[in-house]
């Protein structure tokens, strides 16, 4: 196949993930260029994942497309970042996963045996200044409405449609980095596309993580004794403090009484998020967090 030769490939939409090394670099360039030099219909964005924060209107287009092919990550994650714009994937879609399979499997799936010579140097979409795309995707498939991750959010990510259905409607307000609502719902049903561990990187549930399902905790409990003591003894003026492990008082320690290596650690909340916590935004977080079985409406506290 001649370079520039018109073809008949479905339309293709490639994924620079641009803000995260979760694809190694040679790996991109390498399926970037051959696509390129197949002189194929393509389109490469920096971030789909940006694109879809952003709702931006190229979205529409591709999901009214006739035919389409879309080399990224996971399906999954994938599927709902155009739910999430607002512009779902109606018709069939081929998938190619740039974290689960090699550029030979892609190029093939693509191309078929006609693959080119690509000698060129690749020059990726790269990213720009300001945010950051880091947030959760809801994977509706899943989500029982349970709103204990808009209840846990710290930081307005998550709000209500008129009907009372959780939506991310804040997703710059996300701390980049933090999959803590992730790893706190009960359906597993957030996704966070740039994330390592399966299946909150949008990789299928399989039936051993839906055996881990349980019933969502009680974040009231989780978020306060020596959490909330240390931050509200904070200084006046202090921005930051040591996250580092404490140690356990003589008689042993507490564990109703958290502390932030287990909230880093059980939640893999980056310590600079923690660290960055006010006492007014923990109060608020343990006055609006609901018991098992809660509507998500704030509770009243005397706290």
């Amino acid at each position: 196949m001649a370079a520039g030769e018109t073809t008949k490939q479905p339309s293709i939409i490639f994924c620079s993930c641009a803000y995260f090394d979760v694809i190694p670099r040679g790996m991109k360039e390498r399926i970037f260029k051959t696509l390129q030099a197949a002189g194929i219909e393509m389109e490469a964005v920096a971030d789909l994942c940006g694109l879809a924060a952003g709702h931006d209107p190229r979205l529409q287009q591709w999901a009214q497309a006739g035919s389409l092919a879309i080399v990224a990550c996971y399906p999954r994650a994938v599927r709902w970042l155009f739910e999430a714009a607002g512009t779902p994937l109606y018709q069939d879609v081929r998938f190619f996963n740039m974290r689960t399979q090699s550029p030979d499997e892609i190029l093939a799936g693509l191309l078929g045996d006609d693959i080119p010579d690509a000698s060129e140097e690749a020059v990726l979409p790269g990213k720009e200044e300001g945010w950051v795309p880091w947030f959760p995707v809801i994977d509706y498939d899943r989500c029982k409405n349970c709103k204990q991750c808009m209840n846990f959010c710290l930081f307005g990510t998550y709000g209500l449609s008129a009907e009372g259905q959780v939506q991310v409607q804040n997703p710059a307000g996300c701390k980049t980095n933090c999959p803590a609502c992730a790893r706190m719902c009960p359906a597993q049903a957030i996704i966070f596309p740039k994330y390592a561990e399966t299946p909150i990187n949008g990789a299928e549930v399989t039936a051993t993580d839906a055996a881990a399902e349980k019933p969502a905790p009680d974040l009231r409990a989780m978020l306060q004794g020596n959490v909330y003591d240390r931050i509200r003894q904070r200084q006046p003026g202090q921005k930051r403090f040591s996250t580092e492990p404490q140690e356990a008082p003589a008689a042993g320690p507490d564990p109703s009484r958290p502390t932030f290596e287990t909230l880093r650690r059980d939640l893999d909340i980056p310590p600079e998020v923690l660290a960055a916590l006010s006492p007014a935004e923990l109060k608020r977080i343990r006055q609006t967090a609901k018991p098992d079985g809660a509507d998500g409406s704030p509770k009243k506290n005397s706290d």
